[in-house]
């Protein structure tokens, strides 16, 4: 026993150090290597740590598959002083993060052109309705996005594909670190992290991560505070079987933003001039957003004598979200914004499970790997919803706020259910060939009730597929085939009464993958087909309906490359071609899905040098080219782009950093996209933060 309160004592007194801030958290980087986290000299640690929860299920490198994937790491993640999933896939080809301006209680991103899934340590999250599940980012160690159509990891997904996110677990030496944060929108931060041992061989290791954030917004009135916690646990029963505990509690608690604009005043100019930026059509006295997030789960691996492996992991997720939001929808084409308010007040429960075999067989040069698998997922989300009520009309360049309006609200659940069977072969000759096939048999049945209205049952069976086939050639290159398939059932009805179809997604592809011989790091093209059937459009009415098909064709360049020990650059290049049907005789471009987008970026550390030594300077810069609504704005165009942004860290010391950012350095006012609403781009922000490890 007092072996144990040795080793929690740092924890505990790092616990008592930030108390006064009114948020406990703790933080240490797992795949980063720090002289100033000496290893104990008598501690024997284990050499690896098992992640079941991958996107890369059968255990491989996920970047390395036939296939467009990535993985962002904590250390990017940092360097970029990211407070949100969307904020940290800025410089990611493919992604164009943000296209709705900076919300304060959701994430947006689209992934070639099309929504993307989110998974969590590789358990699918219930985005119903409102009832989206929030990350904190902070508590992360790693992003994996994997590009376009492909069911085959989690069943149901978006045509875009999917970003996993990977919690942080426990490390192989203790260590931790506390940060200080401070910036524009009066945000503060404090948050910290710190990874222990149990006992000497670190075969029984424990994480506690936390973190408090208060910050207004670019809307006058808006403002979030965010408390986070997640301890987690790991025991390393044999060298062969692992465990791992996951849990995590988030609130959010303030008043939401509303950064719907009507295009009239925003993209369109009018006599009166364009509405200003900060400009809030919402109710900041009524409005309201009060999130609680608790997960629990488990990772299990074991490897039998025979080579057989089997892996499980299972999560369980409660959503408690409360929301009264007042936005404007549209204008009068003079001086009146007309307003609409969203109310929600429920509970959304997940539980998810899946379990796999894996075996490798070797035969000379040959290898192949099997894995076969089911995986079961249920939710069931309960409470009230309104997603329009009235609100009176506001001023939109002269806004006076009258919160006099009634809220009501009808019973409102959810209900969907999966049980998916996949199947794998990895294939592999001589380190020259691979050979990827995958498919996978889903069941999923879903019922709602919305709005006090009973929609249509669903119950559908669905077979998906990929397949994928790379040649590693000489001097690095590896050029690759794909194709895949993906579905996502939708439970509900649309604005006039009709059940939803399940989206239906495909993808063909061709790349190359290029890992110079001479220079660490990786470069990769692709050029992509994509098609999502039963796509949801707003109609004239501002009233989704699903209509058709939506396609987009492009072209990806993504390089993250070491060019010399001092100096790291960071390249992105998107070209689409995105339409989808409006009707069976009309086909738009895709509303706020630009042609082009360019994005760079340069890291240069000094090295060596007696004043500037460990020094880090960065620079980015992002270019998002024009897009447009022709449905709703025929005849406008959203223009183009270019921010720039900035970073410095100094250690102080070896334990003592600090690191200062700058997002839109110039403060350039733009409209990030319309699609019906309009949105504006978010503002300048500049954030210092200083962190002290261990």
């Amino acid at each position: 026993m007092g072996i144990v309160m040795n080793r929690l004592k740092p924890l505990v007194l790092m616990m008592a150090s930030i108390s006064c801030f009114g948020a406990t958290v703790l933080h240490a980087e797992e795949n980063t290597k720090k002289a100033d986290a000496p290893e104990p000299q008598d501690t024997k640690v284990l050499s690896t740590i098992v992640l079941v929860g991958s996107s890369e299920k059968a255990g491989g490198d996920l970047v390395k598959q036939p296939l467009s994937a990535s993985v962002i790491g904590e250390q990017q993640i940092k360097d970029d002083a990211a407070t949100k999933l969307d904020g940290a896939l800025f410089y990611e080809a493919g992604v164009l993060a943000q296209p709705y301006g900076l919300d304060n209680k959701s994430q947006w991103f689209k992934i070639r052109g099309f929504d993307a899934s989110q998974t969590v340590d590789g358990a699918p999250v219930a985005p119903n309705g409102f009832f989206v599940w929030e990350p904190e980012i902070y508590g992360l160690e790693k992003l994996e996005i994997v590009k376009g159509a492909n069911s085959f990891n989690y069943g149901a997904s978006q045509t875009g594909g999917n970003v996993n996110l990977v919690s942080k677990r426990p490390g192989l030496t203790p260590k931790g670190e506390l940060n200080l944060g401070a910036g524009t929108s009066d945000k503060r931060e404090v948050s910290a992290d710190y990874t222990g041992l149990f006992t000497d061989d670190g075969s029984l290791r424990y994480r506690l991560v936390g973190l408090y954030r208060q910050a207004d917004s670019q809307l006058d009135g808006a403002n979030m505070k965010n408390y986070y916690l997640a301890p987690s646990f790991a025991w390393d029963i044999s060298d062969k079987t692992h465990f791992t505990l996951l849990t995590s509690y988030l609130k959010k608690d303030g008043v939401p933003t509303s950064g719907f604009m009507p295009g009239y005043g925003s993209l369109i100019d009018t006599p009166y001039g364009k509405i200003d930026k900060h400009t809030n059509f919402g109710e900041p006295s009524l409005d309201h957003l009060k999130v609680n997030e608790y997960s629990a789960g488990y990772e299990f691996s074991h490897e039998f004598e025979n080579g057989l492996i089997f892996m499980q992991n299972y999560r369980w997720a409660r959503m408690d979200n409360d929301l009264l939001s007042t936005f404007a929808w549209s204008s009068d084409n003079d001086r009146s914004a007309y307003r609409g308010y969203s109310f929600t007040d429920g509970v959304s429960k997940t539980n998810s499970i899946d379990n796999r075999l894996i075996k490798n067989f070797i035969f000379g040069d040959f290898q192949n790997k099997v894995m076969l698998g089911v995986d079961y997922y249920k939710n069931e989300t309960d409470g009230v919803n309104n997603g329009f009520g009235y609100a009176p009309p506001m001023d939109l360049f002269n806004p006076v706020h009258n919160p006099n309006f009634a809220v009501t609200a009808l019973p409102y659940h959810i209900e969907t259910e999966q049980l998916g069977f996949y199947l794998s072969n990895q294939f592999s000759y001589a380190e020259l060939v691979d050979l990827n096939l995958g498919i996978r048999q889903d069941k999923a049945k879903g019922s709602a009730v919305q709005s006090g209205t009973t929609a249509p049952d669903y119950d559908v069976d669905k077979t998906t597929y990929t397949a994928g086939l790379m040649y590693h050639a000489p001097y690095g290159l590896s050029p690759y085939l794909s194709y895949s398939t993906s579905f996502r059932p939708v439970a509900g009805i649309d604005g006039y009464n009709n059940a939803y179809k399940p989206y239906e997604g495909k993808q063909y592809e061709v790349g190359v993958k290029y890992v110079p011989e001479w220079m660490k790091g990786d470069i990769t093209l692709a050029y992509f087909d994509l098609t999502e059937k039963n796509a949801l459009i707003a109609d004239s009415s501002n009233i989704q309906v699903q209509a058709g098909k939506r396609t987009n064709k492009g072209i990806e360049l993504q390089a993250n490359l070491e060019l010399t020990d001092n100096l790291a650059a960071q390249f992105a290049y998107t070209h689409n071609n995105s339409d989808q049907e409006v009707s069976a005789t009309q086909t738009i471009r895709t509303p706020a899905i630009p042609n082009d987008q360019v994005s760079g970026k340069l890291n240069y550390k000094f090295i060596n040098d007696y004043f500037f030594n460990g020094l880090r300077l960065g620079a980015g810069v992002r270019y998002v080219g024009s897009s447009n609504d022709e449905k709703t704005y025929p005849g406008y165009k959203v223009d183009s782009y270019t921010l720039v942004d900035l970073m410095a860290s100094y250690p102080l010391n070896q334990q003592l950093d600090v690191q200062v950012n700058a997002t839109n350095l110039a403060n350039k006012k733009y409209v990030s996209a319309c699609d019906f609403y309009c949105y504006y781009g978010a503002e300048r922000s500049v954030d210092m933060r200083v962190t002290y490890k261990w």
